[in-house]
């Protein structure tokens, strides 16, 4: 890679950092060879892609692995990856017709057999994280060698994105059987654009194009993921050349990188939405051990609601830096988000009200205030956004109607250790979550697994099961409203505002077009700036 100039102070002061954690064994390559390195937050797990639900883990092994289909750079449909085609035959059957002749790395052929193999594998696996969001299909039948069905236990209108989201990747039968799970997730076989080359776990993974890909050899030679975890330790390494692309750019550091010769900044919606997550019960994760004797005052509805109105969402955006206010769990440009309604910047000032938060702190019987709660945050999230100071923010906010805030900041890894994938929150928690509505309905069903909560409402589970079986457009928005009246009488997650991605890049050397999912893949999407 060509080295930067002009990179400011900051570099010398980090440089030692970023060298530490970006070394890594030289490795001979051809001098022409082009290297593609991405700053990583990390953390990345298992190579064996279904096991997992952590988006962190599936960047890497979207460019591993082949699904029949996958969702479009710019959102707006689905292009086929192992599947040349795919439709919908009747209300419960869809047909893939594969591409003639498409193998994995190995050789190994991907035939119908293979895709069988595969859905069949993550939908009976009660052990994988992404089992319950296969449970919508009954069988996978084999028509011949390149042709297959998938039948749905019943109409399924968000078949598509499901069966391109977590879980769809494609593993070849005959080498998992021949090495095992363990060995595989160590030697992983795709059929993707790249091959594994290189990797040192949670650290580097290294990815060289496969000359034999359907889709042609990929225009760059070589993709690194490094995973640097400090967003200061990823700014730093891009300005000194180490790395070509940071995501979820800090907002202190969007002009200076701007300035930098060679680097350029580009937005694109994130796919992700920041959240208070309130306690609503005393059995979810890790609470009856860690806190066998505290009583969270967010039991209360009525307090939930007050934390809600007393929280100022336009300005919380605004300092998390780069954000549109929302108050539902569904991105916006989703039909189903509610931009006309819930999710318009009206709806979200309206809810804005503090003398309505210390009246419902009253009727909870808190007429003087004094109220005690925890806030748990991070300090910053892999997006870039300003975790604690959005959390203080709030503190403050919460303090002006009442509330007395005990606030909890941990740094990324420590947060989500403790916290986040333990349950470990007693009253309020900030999490980052998806915004899809094929799978948000699914979250609060009583029979969906999580550490953060026990919900149960078997009339919302009902209204839940009608979104996913309804095909008619019109029916199944009426059903969304049904929906969103359960979800705001809850008050359990509060959303705070949708999170638009920034990222920097080398453009002096290459291209690059954001994915309109927030995904960090690299198919299609990067290039070199003189090709």
């Amino acid at each position: 890679m060509m080295s930067k100039t002009h990179r400011g102070v900051l570099v010398a002061l980090l440089l030692m950092v970023v060298l530490a954690l970006v070394s890594a064994p030289a490795t001979a390559q051809d001098d022409e060879m082009t290297e593609f390195v991405f700053a990583h937050t990390g953390p990345i797990r298992t190579m064996d892609a279904p096991v997992t639900w952590f988006g962190s883990t599936h960047w890497l092994t979207n460019l591993l692995y082949e699904c029949l289909i996958w969702r479009s750079l710019d959102g707006s449909g689905y292009v086929g990856q192992a599947a040349a085609s795919w439709e919908a035959t009747d209300d419960t059957t869809w047909r893939f017709n594969l591409r003639p002749g498409i193998t994995f790395h190995n050789g190994e052929p991907l035939d119908a057999e293979a895709v069988k193999w595969n859905i069949d594998r993550v939908r009976t696996r009660e052990d994988f994280m992404v089992h319950p969001q296969w449970l919508f299909v009954n069988d996978v039948i084999v028509i011949d060698d390149v042709t297959v069905d998938v039948t749905t236990h019943q109409p399924h209108p968000y078949f598509e994105y499901d069966v391109s989201f977590n879980g769809c990747q494609l593993l070849p039968p005959d080498y998992m059987a021949e090495v095992g799970e363990e060995e595989f997730a160590r030697n992983p076989v795709g059929s993707g654009p790249y091959m594994l080359t290189e990797f040192s776990e949670s650290d580097r993974y290294v990815f060289d194009a496969w000359d034999d890909y359907w889709g042609g050899r990929p225009e760059v030679d070589r993709v690194i993921y490094q995973v640097i975890p400090e967003q200061a330790a990823q700014v730093a390494a891009l300005l000194a050349g180490q790395v070509d692309l940071i995501s979820g750019v800090p907002p202190a550091d969007r002009e200076q990188l701007e300035a930098a010769e060679g680097i350029s900044l580009v937005s694109e919606a994130g796919g992700r939405m920041q959240h208070l997550l309130a306690r609503i019960d005393l059995e979810a994760g890790i609470m009856p051990e860690a806190y066998p004797d505290y009583q969270p005052v967010t039991l209360d509805p009525r307090v939930r609601y007050a934390v809600s109105h007393a929280l100022d969402r336009e300005l919380l955006a605004e300092v998390h830096g780069a954000a549109s206010a929302r108050l539902g769990r569904v991105c916006a440009h989703f039909p189903e988000g509610g931009a006309d309604s819930f999710n318009s910047p009206e709806a979200v000032a309206a809810n804005y009200d503090p003398d309505r938060a210390r009246e419902l702190l009253a009727e909870a019987g808190y007429p003087d205030g004094g109220v005690k709660i925890y806030l748990d945050s991070p300090t910053a999230d892999a997006r870039g956004g300003s975790e604690k100071e959005v959390a203080e923010v709030i503190s403050v906010m919460l303090e002006e109607v009442g509330f007395d805030v005990e606030l909890n900041i941990l740094d990324p890894s420590a947060y989500r250790e403790q916290v986040q994938t333990s349950g470990g929150h007693r009253d309020l928690m900030l999490i980052n979550q998806g915004c899809a509505p094929s799978l948000v309905p699914l979250f609060y069903q009583c029979n969906w697994p999580s550490n953060l909560a026990r919900v149960c409402n078997e009339e919302w589970d009902e209204v839940s099961n009608e979104i996913l079986r309804t095909i008619d457009f019109d029916a199944r928005m009426a059903l969304w409203d049904q929906w969103w009246e359960f979800m705001f009488e809850l008050g359990m997650q509060m959303t705070l505002y949708e999170i638009q991605a920034v990222y920097a890049y080398d453009s002096e050397n290459f291209t690059f077009e954001p994915r309109r999912d927030g995904w960090m893949t690299f198919r299609g999407n990067i290039g070199l700036a003189d090709g």
